[in-house]
């Protein structure tokens, strides 16, 4: 979405006569020069020989031609500069922040903080488009739904971490086609289901029912026969017929030679790419979407079972924000998903309601070594997960008169409806940064 939303934002400003074509071309390509020339011993004390190289190909446009200069004689203030956590918000050093406009000040950290590039590119998009252009709403299978219809199947692409089964079942339990009722059946695809999904399909083709066909990617040569099956149902299938597929991409190497999903059912579909968001703010924002008003007033116990829900959700954020470091975030990439969170919901609502006092030491274990845990295999992964909990399921979380922080500068919301916590995840979640992870704030530098 950032790359489409950039594109968007750099034909606009081209239209208005405000970008530069060799300005936009160095945000794009972020060049670096071949042969740069030699530079300082007091140069290398804080420049890499990447960001030195960067600089010199950066200087070749003309608004910038003494920055290689500059960063050898105000060696003290750039070093300062490229120091701070968050250098997007600070001043450049000496009059290049009076020199500079908004845009040309994205270039300077493309050669220099490259990881800050993503952060401070989102908040210009968000400064000229608007916010709809860079925030990215929780995904909604009721307005999803909508759109489909017995002829149309619902096809998800999967990512990691995504699960549409929760989403389809809650919303089933809604509308009336649940598994107890039998108008609702999900199967998992694999070897020997053929049979099963053929006739669910002919069945609630007739009578009406929803079926949720799962990684149909592994059933290559059984497609084509899922293919006209549902040719035959658009020709005149129930109008409460519903057919839910997902699927795995192919990786990007090959996805030129291994398009197992026949093209007549894609064309048919209504596509639905529920990709996980990359900064914490969108993560935090869906997790939490996958509750509702109905979850907060289950309880009893609203003053302790509110914040501890928020913190599972923030918790769970966590969790899959790491997967952006590569291996500093964890040494695998673990599935962990939308199932693990909704789960651990329950456990907390059963625990909190049948205990006098709040169990934290329960909680820890069946999170972080059960649930979340149980698809850890790293001992020194699950040492990261056992210390996430430890810091952030403690009685501080629901004492007022705390100063407890969920992360630095991010308190926990101790009241409130559902509206209040989705309000309180916009106003009060600071910028993105590794040390809300409990990261260095070089860990995006890779």
């Amino acid at each position: 979405k950032l790359i489409l939303a950039t594109q968007l934002l750099l034909k606009v400003m081209s239209k208005t006569g405000e970008l530069n074509d060799a300005e936009a071309e160095y945000l794009i390509s972020g060049r670096s020069s071949m042969n740069p020339p030699p530079w300082t011993a007091k140069v290398q004390e804080f420049l890499t020989a990447k960001q030195w190289a960067n600089a010199c190909a950066l200087k070749e446009i003309d608004v910038y031609k003494n920055i290689t200069e500059d960063l050898e004689l105000a060696t003290d203030a750039w070093s300062e500069w490229l120091e701070y956590e968050r250098p997007e918000v600070e001043e450049l050093p000496g009059e290049w922040d009076k020199r500079l406009n908004p845009f040309q000040k994205l270039l300077i950290l493309r050669a220099l903080r490259q990881d800050r590039v993503t952060t401070a590119l989102t908040a210009f998009i968000t400064e000229k488009l608007g916010q709809r252009y860079t925030q990215q709403e929780p995904f909604d299978m009721d307005d999803t739904f909508n759109d489909s219809s017995s002829k149309q199947p619902l096809f998800f692409v999967l990512f990691p971490g995504v699960d549409p089964g929760v989403a389809i079942e809650r919303l089933g339990a809604k509308l009336g086609f649940t598994q107890d009722k039998g108008n609702y059946v999900s199967i998992s695809m694999g070897q020997g289901q053929e049979k099963n999904a053929e006739n669910t399909i002919d069945r609630f083709s007739r009578d009406g029912g929803w079926v949720f066909l799962q990684n149909i990617h592994l059933m290559s040569t059984w497609l084509p026969t899922l293919d006209r099956k549902l040719e035959i149902v658009a020709e005149g299938g129930h109008e409460d017929f519903r057919a839910f597929l997902s699927a795995e991409p192919p990786p990007m190497l090959l996805e030129h030679e291994m398009q197992t999903v026949p093209e007549g059912v894609l064309q048919a579909s209504i596509k639905v790419a529920n990709e996980p968001p990359t900064d914490l703010k969108a993560t935090l924002r869906g997790s939490y979407a996958l509750f509702d008003q109905e979850t907060l007033d289950r309880s009893t116990k609203p003053k302790a079972h509110r914040p501890i829900i928020f913190t599972l959700a923030f918790f769970h954020s966590l969790v899959l924000g790491r997967r952006k470091f590569g291996f500093q975030g964890f040494s695998r990439n673990y599935p962990f998903n939308n199932g693990d969170i909704t789960v651990c919901a329950d456990v907390l609502h059963n625990y909190v309601e049948g205990r006098d006092n709040l169990p934290w030491e329960d909680l820890k274990y069946i999170w972080g070594e059960i649930m979340y845990g149980g698809h850890i295999t790293d001992s020194w992964d699950r040492r990261c997960m056992s210390a996430y909990l430890e810091v952030l399921l403690v009685d501080e979380l629901v004492d007022e008169k705390s100063d407890f922080e969920l992360a630095p500068g991010f308190r926990p919301l101790l009241e409130g409806d559902f509206v209040a916590y989705r309000a309180y995840i916009e106003d009060a979640m600071p910028s993105e940064s590794p040390v809300l992870f409990g990261l260095h704030p070089n860990a995006e530098i890779g």
